[in-house]
Formats: structure tokens, C-alpha cells, sequence
């Protein structure tokens, strides 16, 4: 199984008002199974692009049209094996302390080291603080967005995929990346350190009528929290990072394309633009449940405050009544 992220937008604060500003994560889960219908029907999509919308020889969802925008949704939604996980980002930062933030997280991490019994994972954390009191916020609140993408990429797996013909489908679960610099520049590293120390520090939900102890998925990660069946994060994401070069992968192609078409539909809330029905078009492929279809995330000063403006409630309007592509029934099979 492999699951394939990319980002669309800046990360960086914005105030401006009456104006909600986004950027998003896109996660898609490809198995190994449907990677070839998937490859063919892209490759035979990008074909019939015109040159304007391709930049330095790759196709990018940004300079899609409209109705290309359109067919590439459609496009997804002839393979239910595909999911996308994706996580919107509100930039309309409300945190007096956003400047601050790499400082802080350097102080935590720092302490939590201290706390450390082994002292080689002592000087590795370590090492992470200190990468991390190099990065920007904008940096930090990016690697955050991406670790939210990844916990619901795995959630998805566990829950969606759980039907036999994906139980070959489980080991390993590669999670590749859009390479941005150089091959392990700093801030690659932080983030494979960071986003491992954050995900792995959660848990996964189970279904008790799915995750049955005879369940392939359970038998390789299966663990138990506080006397409940819950999963080993750290197993199922150790050693599978990888970081992979856009034009070199079809997969992360596809990635860019679907994050572009996805915060495009959500900023096009009135329509203006015609682009408002590919969410509800895109929507059918993924993760997200209906009562939060646009998966918001922001920072604030304290959990409690509100992160979404109210008209983004079209959205739950929107996919109401709308039917999921899913990979697997929900009868249940082992």
C-alpha cells in the first residue's frame, strides 16, 4: 500500500478580512492492485492536455481549466480503490505566539528528552529540538498540516481497506512525499523525525466487527492502550518515508492535481468560477465524514476557538445526499 502527499498553497498567517485564505495536504491512497488502470487512465488524461497547462514539462493542477478540473474528478471516481485524505488548512492564524512557535516546540522537546530512560533516543530527540528551533513557523505549521494528513491516510487504511482483497495490500505502507530541495536538507529531516514523534504518539480507532483477532491488518499491527484494541503506529510507518520527485512520479502528479482542484472548489464558494461542484465530485473518493467533508485545520492560542467561517457549512450541504466510492462493502469479511 502506498499513499502519495503533496501541498497547494502558502502556509504562511494571513489577516486579511472577510477573507478565509487556504492551503491544503493531499494524501491518496493507491494499492498496488489498481496502480495500473489508475497510471493508464491519468497518463491518458494528461495526454490530452494543451501545453499551458504544464510547467517545466509537468502537468499541474493549477493551470487545469475548469472542465479539466472537472474530468479529473470524474476520472478518480472510476476507481474505488483510490481515497484521498485530505486536510484544508485555514491560514487566518489567530495566535499572538505564531512567531514564537519554533522556540517554544525546541523548549518542549528538549524537556521530553531529559525524560528519555535510553540515552540514544535521549540524543535523538535532542537532535530533532534542535532542528526544529531552526525552522520558521511557517515551517512548523506545514510539517503539522502534513502530520494530520498522515494520521487520517492511516485511519483510512485501517478502516476502509479491510476486505480480502486487500489483506496482501498491508505490508509495507509506503508513505512517499513531494521533494521540495535538495535530498535530505533540513528541513526533510525534521520532518521525518517530527512527523514520526507525532503520529506515532496517537491512535487509530478500531471496529470491533472488522478488526477481529484473525484479521490480517491486526495480526501485523495490532497492539493494545489502556486494556482497548487500538494499533502500533510506530510499526506501521518505521523505515517507510520517502521523498520522491514530482516529475519522476505519476502518483504525486495525481497528488498535486487533486490538492489544487480541492482548495479551488472550497475558495469558489458562491460558484463564480464554476469550480464548487468538483468538491462534492472529489468528496466521493475521500475519507472525510459528512459532518466535517472539508477537513479544516488552523492553530490558535487555545482548542476551543473556532477555526472555520460559518458559510463553509455549504459544504455539509453539499455532500448530504452524496453516495462514497468506497474500496471495500461494508459486510463484513476476513
Amino acid at each position: 500500500m502506498e499513499v502519495f502527499f503533496d501541498e497547494t498553497g502558502s502556509f504562511r498567517p494571513s489577516n486579511v478580512t472577510g477573507q478565509t485564505d487556504l492551503a491544503a495536504v493531499m494524501g491518496v491512497i493507491i494499492p498496488e492492485l489498481h496502480a495500473e488502470t489508475l497510471k493508464a487512465d491519468f497518463t491518458a488524461f494528461v495526454n490530452r492536455l494543451p501545453r499551458e497547462c504544464f510547467e517545466r514539462d509537468e502537468a499541474k493542477g493549477r493551470l487545469l481549466s475548469a472542465d479539466q478540473q472537472c474530468a479529473f474528478a470524474l476520472m478518480l471516481n472510476k476507481h474505488p480503490g483510490v481515497m484521498l485524505g485530505p486536510v484544508t488548512f485555514n491560514r487566518n492564524i489567530r495566535s499572538s505566539s505564531f512567531s514564537d512557535w519554533p522556540t517554544a516546540l525546541k523548549a518542549r522537546l528538549l524537556s521530553e528528552a531529559s525524560k528519555c530512560i535510553h540515552s540514544t533516543m535521549q540524543l535523538q530527540v535532542e537532535e530533532v529540538a534542535k532542528r526544529c528551533g531552526n525552522l520558521s513557523p511557517e515551517q512548523l505549521v506545514r510539517l503539522l498540516t502534513y502530520k494530520v494528513a498522515v494520521e487520517k491516510a492511516l485511519g483510512a487504511i485501517a478502516l476502509f481497506y479491510h476486505c480480502k482483497k486487500y489483506h496482501n495490500s498491508y505490508y509495507p505502507i509506503k508513505l512517499i512525499f513531494d521533494r521540495t530541495g535538495a535530498s535530505n536538507n533540513r528541513e526533510e529531516l525534521v520532518f521525518k523525525d517530527m512527523i514520526f514523534l507525532w503520529v506515532t504518539r496517537n491512535v487509530i480507532s478500531t471496529v470491533k466487527q472488522i478488526h477481529t483477532d484473525s484479521h490480517p491488518f491486526v495480526q501485523l499491527y495490532g497492539a493494545e492502550v489502556g486494556g482497548k484494541r487500538t494499533f502500533n503506529v510506530a510499526k506501521m510507518v518505521r523505515g517507510n518515508f520517502e521523498f520522491r520527485d514530482s516529475k519522476q512520479s505519476w502518483q504525486l502528479q495525481i497528488a498535486d492535481m487533486a490538492a489544487a482542484i480541492w482548495v479551488s472548489s472550497i475558495r469558489d464558494q458562491n460558484n463564480t468560477r464554476g469550480l464548487l461542484p468538483h468538491f462534492r465530485i472529489l468528496y466521493r473518493n475521500s475519507c472525510l465524514p459528512k459532518e466535517q467533508p472539508v477537513g479544516l485545520m488552523s492553530v490558535a492560542e487555545v482548542s476551543s476557538q473556532e477555526i472555520g467561517p460559518e458559510n463553509f457549512n455549504i459544504f455539509q450541504r453539499l455532500v448530504v445526499n452524496e453516495a462514497k466510492i468506497l474500496p471495500c462493502s461494508w459486510d463484513v469479511e476476513n
